[in-house]
């Protein structure tokens, strides 16, 4: 039996320690999660969550290569080089750079969840690959819904619905137990038909469209972030939150595997003792 736990805001952590040893999956559909990820995808080297304005700024002033990046409002911050829109995030903005990155409520959730014995980012664009690596973990998860301003909102919440809904397909729905705010997560995505197996696409964006943040986004010139965000397993990556950082799941898992190899060569090169 798998339990699935959803905190509709990330206001309800009140302490980080609530987050503790869990798998954590980090969900700001709009648009921190796509942006995270678009940034990673185009090679940034990696990305530091910061809580507040004044914490990225001081992280920044003991790095090089590095970048401020991030919003308040939807707009970006004064100061700093990129916002929170996906398609700032090229290749040639963030190759081989650090990110700075805060934003009004995507970067709190990631750095409640620094406790957490896995934390994966999600979104729209990686939503099936998030569901298989939670399907493949055979243990209980909890899903942290951004939400707005400290407050619900309905594309998280249905994003969450849908990794439930796909992760009943793979375990079988006896086999997934729901507190009432998964239950109601779910049966909303269900409802209103965004399902992982036949996603109806059109609707996916309708709902970002008509949600209280997309019409915020589409009246300040984002309107074309939103379908982008909506664009449904676009990219099969996982963001990865450890120890600080934001990388893809296989770059930690490649740096472990450097690690482990110069380990066995320092030690097979130490001298015999009885030499």
């Amino acid at each position: 039996m798998v339990k699935v736990d959803v905190y509709l805001s990330q206001s309800l952590i009140q302490d980080e320690m609530q987050l503790k040893d869990r798998n954590v999956i980090v969900i700001d559909v709009l648009r921190a999660s796509s942006t995270i990820l678009t940034a990673l995808v185009n090679q940034a080297k990696e990305i530091i969550p910061a809580e507040s304005v004044s914490v990225a700024a001081r992280i920044s002033k003991g790095l090089g290569n590095s970048v401020l990046c991030g919003e308040r409002n939807g707009k970006i911050i004064e100061g700093f080089k990129l916002g929170n829109s996906p398609f700032e995030y090229t290749t040639d903005a963030v190759k081989g750079k650090t990110l700075i990155f805060s934003t009004t409520n995507g970067t709190i959730s990631v750095t409640k969840s620094k406790f957490a014995k896995n934390c994966v980012i999600a979104g729209f664009l990686n939503l099936s690959a998030v569901v298989n690596y939670a399907a493949s973990l055979n243990d209980d998860v909890t899903i942290l819904c951004s939400g707005k301003l400290n407050d619900f909102c309905i594309e998280d919440s249905i994003a969450a619905g849908m990794i439930i809904n796909g992760l009943m397909g793979i375990k079988g729905k006896a086999n997934v137990e729901l507190y009432d705010s998964g239950y109601m997560s779910y049966k909303l995505a269900k409802h209103l038909a965004y399902k992982i197996s036949k996603p109806d696409r059109g609707k996916l964006l309708s709902m970002l469209a008509d949600s209280e943040h997309g019409k915020y986004l589409a009246s300040i010139g984002f309107g074309d972030d939103l379908k982008y965000c909506a664009e449904l397993d676009k990219l099969d990556k996982l963001p990865f939150y450890r120890n600080g950082v934001i990388k893809l799941k296989e770059t930690f898992e490649q740096e472990a595997s450097e690690k482990s190899k110069m380990k066995r060569v320092n030690i097979s090169s130490k001298p015999n003792s009885k030499d």
